[in-house]
């Protein structure tokens, strides 16, 4: 079994790292109550066009709902739950304590959460992280295991790549900016556990 994470307070998460994350799993995350309708329609949209089931459309905070109280299996009924959870959350927790839950409630391959543990990641604090770790650690979640810079380095530049195409759209970087940060094969190494 995995071991429980060490809790990294939203004061300790880099802006950059914040902002990838919101820009990758959740643009409208501060505009909706824990349930987003226009991400739900758009993800079914996309479900009919390729006849599968690979977009969820899921919030930030129905994710949290999902890693804390359920079982990562697609059911509609496990779905539903999820969202009354989900809005549940929102009337209990502010924005930044939900956001400050679901990062340290990430895992991410080989023993180690995003954000929670990254001292043993990258040998620095979170706040320590360049622009370049924040969001490669911000693209990691979504497959641990094809996105890691020490089995697949070029994959894991090609997520970076798509992390930062997706913080210039939510307006987060300019191009220019997203452009001048130094993508390289291998930005980091994490070790195994």
């Amino acid at each position: 079994s995995r071991p429980g994470p060490a809790f990294v307070p939203y004061d300790q998460l880099p802006q950059t790292y914040i902002d990838a994350v919101l820009s990758v799993e959740d643009s409208r995350f501060v505009h909706h109550h824990g349930v987003d309708p226009l991400a739900i329609a758009r993800a079914l949209w996309a479900d009919l066009r390729s006849g599968t089931l690979a977009e969820g459309g899921s919030t930030i905070t129905q994710q949290l709902a999902k890693n804390t109280l359920f079982t990562q299996e697609k059911h509609l009924a496990r779905k539903a739950a999820e969202m009354f959870a989900a809005l549940a959350i929102e009337k209990q927790y502010n924005k930044e304590q939900i956001f400050e839950m679901y990062v340290n409630t990430i895992y991410f391959g080989s023993g180690h959460y995003a954000s929670a543990k990254p001292r043993r990641l990258l040998g620095k604090t979170p706040l320590q992280l360049t622009d370049a770790e924040a969001v490669m650690l911000a693209g990691l979640p979504n497959a641990p295991s094809a996105y890691s810079p020490n089995s697949s380095p070029d994959l894991a530049v090609k997520r970076m790549q798509v992390v930062l195409n997706r913080m210039v759209g939510c307006k987060k970087l300019t191009r220019e900016q997203a452009d001048a940060l130094p993508l390289r094969r291998s930005p980091c190494s994490l070790p195994a556990s």
